[in-house]
């Protein structure tokens, strides 16, 4: 499983007789990490390498086991651990993965980061190259050396997004779900059914290049499950119609990314019950990111009256090896247009095309 590579960097001098190698995090490994500061970072690698065990069964027996954890890989230079990247499946077949950008542990001494970086993007590209038909990573939109990594690699921009925190005031998340809960409206753990309401409105307002490089299904929605995960039903129709909904994206060691999703035309509705399902976000252990679509300026105005702060914007950038198939055999028996023109013989010859010239 473990993979190794050599590399040689040539805007740096370099020991030719040494070498960067990038493996899957093993429990061999922290022998090596056990001097990385902050200390709290190996608890978070400890579950890492749990969820690289089960992983790894589900790469095997991706029949039975569908995609649900991440895969961890450690760039390690003369056996000292430099930089780390996270890979997490998209959907449950694996067919799309979000890819963190590298992260450093330590100063590298030998290559340089721009050389880590790329090897450590690289290697994760081709370690599920089996299953994975496209990958996605977000990037700040201020920090040129990222995107330009990035676009090296061969990923395209899809969207901007903005990421915002929530306000500081801390709100009790049981007391407002029950006063969310009415006789109109009522938010819902996202389940096997609203699950459908929700994986409309994210199809709805996703370009179809995005729709085909995430490749998810209702059910994917569901996973992963997180505690903030769930979708604003109107009762009063039916069937029942989602306004909104909340979906865990990313999270990483004290990080917590989560999508508000809603459909393209605006619902006044929105207006009166969304700030009472954001306040959930704030009773959390770790620093929740809200993540919104930057084009939507109602939302925006919306999330800054309600006393949210903007952090940052980030470029989502997807990479693709999709290809589009054409199927000629889409109709049973059918012929091609020249061969059905073929036989039209005309009862009587063309006229002949008038001249425009002088005569």
């Amino acid at each position: 499983m473990n993979k190794s590579i050599k590399i040689s960097d040539m805007n740096k001098k370099e020991n030719t007789n040494s070498s960067l190698r990038v493996e899957i995090l093993k429990a061999s490994h922290f022998s090596m990490l056990s001097s990385i500061n902050p200390s709290e970072k190996l608890n978070w690698l400890q579950l890492m390498l749990i969820n690289c065990w089960v992983a790894q069964a589900e790469r095997k027996f991706p029949g039975w086991l569908p995609a649900k954890r991440p895969f961890c890989l450690l760039a390690l230079e003369t056996n000292k651990p430099i930089a780390l990247i996270v890979l997490r499946p998209c959907n449950l077949r694996g067919t799309c993965w979000s890819v963190s950008f590298p992260e450093l542990l330590s100063d590298p001494k030998e290559y340089s980061i721009k050389t880590i970086r790329l090897n450590l993007l690289r290697h994760s590209l081709d370690h599920e190259n089996n299953r994975a038909r496209s990958w996605i990573i977000r990037c700040p939109a201020n920090d040129q050396n990222q995107l330009e990594t990035s676009r090296e690699l061969g990923f395209q921009p899809l969207k901007i997004l903005n990421q915002w925190l929530p306000p500081k005031n801390s709100i009790n998340s049981k007391i407002l779900t029950s006063k969310i809960n009415n006789n109109n409206y009522e938010w819902q753990d996202i389940n096997n059914t609203n699950a459908q309401y929700l994986w409309r409105l994210e199809q709805a307002g996703e370009s179809s290049h995005l729709r085909q490089i995430l490749d998810r299904q209702s059910k994917d929605l569901i996973q992963p499950k997180q505690p903030f995960n769930g979708v604003l039903i109107y009762k009063d129709s039916k069937p029942h119609k989602a306004i909104a909904g909340l979906v865990a994206r990313d999270f990483y060691e004290n990080q917590l990314i989560i999508e508000l999703v809603r459909d393209i035309a605006w619902d006044e509705r929105i207006t009166k019950m969304l700030p009472k399902v954001l306040r959930q976000l704030n009773n959390h252990n770790k620093e929740i990111i809200l993540e919104t679509n930057h084009d939507d300026e109602i939302l925006t105005n919306l999330l800054n009256e309600s006393g949210w702060s903007l952090k940052s914007e980030v470029i989502l950038l997807g990479r693709s090896l999709w290809r589009r198939q054409e199927n000629k055999k889409l109709i049973k028996g059918a012929r091609q247009l020249d061969s059905m023109l073929g036989r039209l013989n005309p009862q009587n010859p063309p006229l002949p095309t008038p001249s425009l010239g002088r005569r």
